[in-house]
């Protein structure tokens, strides 16, 4: 065993580095979150968008301890062509009693074929003591002896310090040893992890900084988000010394989640002008981070930082009429920047500012139009009094919108409706519904009926079979997400309900949202079904029959 004599001195400031080594661990650490299970076909579908993020490392996972894992190893080799990332692999160091060279684990780890090996090793001592069941001396061995053998073989070798904080905390002298041997025997970077992500960034910060008096291997940091400081605690390792930093997109991983890789690459780059994606990736940031998600089949989080659906969107009057003169005025930086853009958000907060500046982004010139605004605002803002909500429904307030301008296609008119729903004493789980819709479109009296699996479903086929005999697009108009809220829900069975729908053009993805509120979830249906198709057929140029 190599000596390593270590204390803790207390550290003097380092300047911040150029450029940091990101990391990205999305396709193992990330995978663990609760409800995400990725398919070897997930992974090889991530994996190129995170190379085209940027990201200098991609871990792909721990060949030999997972089966599907071992297989995603063989088909990257095959399969992916990487721009700007290396292939890192995932293991333990050998275990006790066995040499490096014998330990099927860590043979299967050069199998691999990945140039970087990344080892997670017990930095600990009471996680060697009490889970690994060896000695303080063993752990060190099985490091420094596995870290030798990767290296032997041409691999870089990532070291992961497992419990490293908690465990500095404890024995620090131990904590340091456990790197150090590591160092000695060829590992490349030394990555302290605050597994159970309780660090604050203060304390990181210091730890970092004492860490780095006693090697000049390349520190890194891996952050969990327990605390809600994963993010902040990568900063302030970085501010610290570490250059390499590890993390996910969109902050997934177990429980809480890790670091959140775009957010800690956001902020090296854009607020301290730290090098950390390669190419263009940080302003195709919004792109990809929303294309994982379809992916992972885990929905944005709308207010994700940089990247989220609100995180430029704007709701109070007040804030909109400082944009109107000045969009910096309330933003911190330009989100085209991270591809991202501003929004208005059309509330009962509203102003005649905000008003103005939601129709220009829509495409409508209403500076000057000051009664019309007026109309505009107080319409919307008794709307919401009812029940509607405008900053989810962008294309029912289009149509509010255009109603007031007397830019309303009439596409048809509605006669009537009416909805059965037919139930059999013999078997209550099963309820059969049917829906007669009558309208008028195309010079031509329109009935037909349409039968589903509950009165809503039964709704939407009558009122798509009416309408596609006189404007056949609307056969590309897919209902793909149904809400509903019941408000004011102390009343009762006798609730206003309202409904929101998202429909998307199978074509060309293109997806709005429309609001309908009524006295029961069948009406407040029928008006968000009726706008869906009608701002449809508005926004694909169709002119009415």
């Amino acid at each position: 065993m190599t000596d390593t004599n270590a204390g803790t001195n207390v550290a003097p400031a380092v300047a911040a580095p150029k450029a940091v080594e990101v990391y990205d661990t999305t396709l193992r650490d990330g995978a663990q979150q609760e409800g995400m299970n990725l398919s070897v076909a997930d992974k090889l579908a991530i994996a190129p968008l995170l190379d085209e993020l940027g990201v200098g490392i991609i871990e792909g996972g721990w060949p030999g301890a997972v089966p599907k894992d071992t297989e995603f190893f063989q088909l990257v080799h095959k399969e992916l062509r990487f721009t700007n990332a290396q292939f890192a692999a995932f293991g333990m160091t050998r275990r006790a009693g066995t040499s490096a060279a014998a330990d099927p684990q860590v043979r299967a780890l050069l199998d691999s074929e990945a140039p970087i090996i990344t080892l997670v090793a017990k930095s600990d001592l009471r996680h060697a003591e009490r889970a690994l069941r060896v000695s303080g001396d063993e752990n060190l061995a099985m490091i420094e002896e596995t870290v030798a053998f990767l290296v032997a073989e041409g691999r870089r070798v990532i070291l992961d310090a497992e419990h490293f904080f908690d465990g500095y905390n404890f024995d620090a002298d131990y904590s340091l040893k456990a790197l150090l041997v590591a160092a000695n025997a060829g590992a490349s970077t030394l990555v302290l992890c605050d597994t159970n992500g309780g660090m604050l960034p203060e304390d990181v910060q210091r730890i970092v900084r004492e860490v780095g008096t006693h090697t000049d291997v390349q520190l890194g940091m891996h952050a969990h988000n327990d605390s809600g400081c994963a993010v902040a605690n990568s900063m302030a390792a970085v501010a610290a010394g570490a250059t390499h930093v590890q993390g996910c997109i969109n902050g997934y991983g177990e429980r809480t989640g890790n670091a959140d890789i775009v957010a800690v690459t956001a902020n090296l780059e854009l607020k301290k002008g730290i090098a950390a994606l390669k190419g263009d990736g940080l302003r195709e940031s919004s792109r990809l981070s929303h294309a994982i998600s379809e992916i992972t089949n885990i929905a944005p989080f709308a207010r994700q930082p940089y990247v989220g659906a609100s995180a430029f969107a704007h709701k109070a009057g007040l804030h909109a009429s400082a944009i109107k003169v000045d969009p910096d005025l309330y933003q911190h930086m330009d989100p085209a920047l991270v591809g991202n853009d501003m929004r208005m958000l059309v509330s009962e907060m509203a102003g005649r500012a905000s008003i103005e500046l939601k129709g220009k982004e829509l495409g409508f010139d209403l500076s000057g139009q000051k009664e019309l605004l007026t109309r505009v605002t107080d319409r919307v803002k008794h709307a919401e009094a009812a029940g509607y909500t405008f900053d989810a429904a962008d294309a029912s307030f289009e149509l509010l919108l255009r109603d007031e301008l007397g830019q309303t296609p009439a596409y048809w008119a509605t006669e009537s409706w009416r909805v059965m729903v037919e139930t059999s004493p013999d078997d209550v789980n099963q309820a059969d519904a049917e829906a007669i819709v009558k309208l008028v479109a195309g010079g031509e009296r329109l009935v037909f009926t349409g039968e589903g699996n509950g009165p809503v479903n039964a709704l939407d086929h009558a009122l798509r079979q009416a309408l596609m005999s006189v404007y056949p697009q609307i056969e590309n108009f897919e209902l793909s997400d149904f809400k509903v809220r019941i408000m004011d829900a102390s009343h009762g069975t006798d609730a206003v309900t309202r409904v929101l729908i998202t429909t998307v053009h199978t074509e060309t993805g293109t997806t709005w949202r429309t609001v309908g509120v009524g006295p029961n979830i069948i009406e407040a249906s029928w008006e968000a079904l009726t706008d869906a198709m009608f701002y449809g057929l508005v926004k694909s140029g169709v002119e009415p029959k």
